[in-house]
C-alpha cells in the first residue's frame, strides 16, 4: 500500500515537470543524428549485450553515443564488461525516496542535450522514466504504452514481450524515415 502511494506522488510530480518543461524539439534524421542517448534496463545481462552491439554499431557510424543502465536491483554486478566512457550504471541503492536516480552523472546525463534519446525501458521502471522525461534531448523515442504519450517525441507501436531485438530494428527502420533527404 505505502508503494502503490510512493508511485503514485512519484507519478504525479513527474507529469508536473513534464508539464513545465522546455526543450527544444525536432525529428532528427537517423544519418543526420550526431549524438545519441540511451536508457535501458540491464538487470537481464542478454539484454545488455543485445545494448552493447547496437552502442558498438553506433559509435561506427560516427555517432556519440552514451547509455544508463539501471539494475533493478540492490547491487550492480562486478563481473559485467563495458566500455566505460560510453556506459553509466545505477541500482536500487542508488535511488532516493521517490525512486529518483540521485547519481550525479544521471543528472549530467540528463541535462545534456542530445539529438536523439531512445528508451529502451520496455517494462516501464520508474527510475528509466524519470530519467527519459526530464531529459533536454531534441527527439526523444520510447515504446507505445499509455505511461509514454506524453514523455516521449515518437511511439514505437510494439508490445514488451516482443524484446530490445525487435525494439533496435523497428527504432533503426522509424529513424531513417524520419525528414529523409
Amino acid at each position: 500500500m505505502i508503494k502503490n502511494v510512493k508511485n503514485k506522488i512519484a507519478n504525479f510530480r513527474l507529469n508536473k515537470q513534464l508539464s513545465e518543461q522546455v526543450r527544444q524539439k525536432e525529428f532528427i534524421n537517423f544519418e543526420d543524428a550526431r549524438s545519441i542517448g540511451i536508457v535501458f534496463e540491464a538487470t537481464k545481462l542478454d539484454d545488455f549485450d543485445l545494448i552493447k552491439k547496437y552502442v558498438l554499431k553506433l559509435k561506427e557510424q560516427g555517432k556519440k553515443v552514451h547509455a544508463v543502465g539501471y539494475f533493478d536491483q540492490k547491487i550492480t554486478p562486478q563481473n559485467i564488461s563495458y566500455p566505460k566512457t560510453e556506459f553509466d550504471f545505477f541500482n536500487n541503492r542508488e535511488l532516493k525516496s521517490l525512486s529518483q536516480p540521485a547519481s550525479p552523472y544521471i543528472q549530467t546525463f540528463i541535462s545534456e542535450i542530445r539529438d536523439v534519446l531512445i528508451d529502451f525501458n520496455l517494462f516501464n521502471k520508474f527510475p528509466l522514466r524519470y530519467i527519459a522525461a526530464n531529459s533536454y534531448a531534441k527527439c526523444k523515442i520510447g515504446i507505445d504504452i499509455p505511461e509514454n504519450k506524453n514523455l516521449h517525441d515518437m511511439l514505437i507501436a510494439l508490445k514488451p514481450e516482443d524484446g530490445i531485438a525487435e525494439y533496435i530494428r523497428q527504432t533503426d527502420i522509424y529513424l531513417a524515415m524520419i525528414n529523409k533527404k
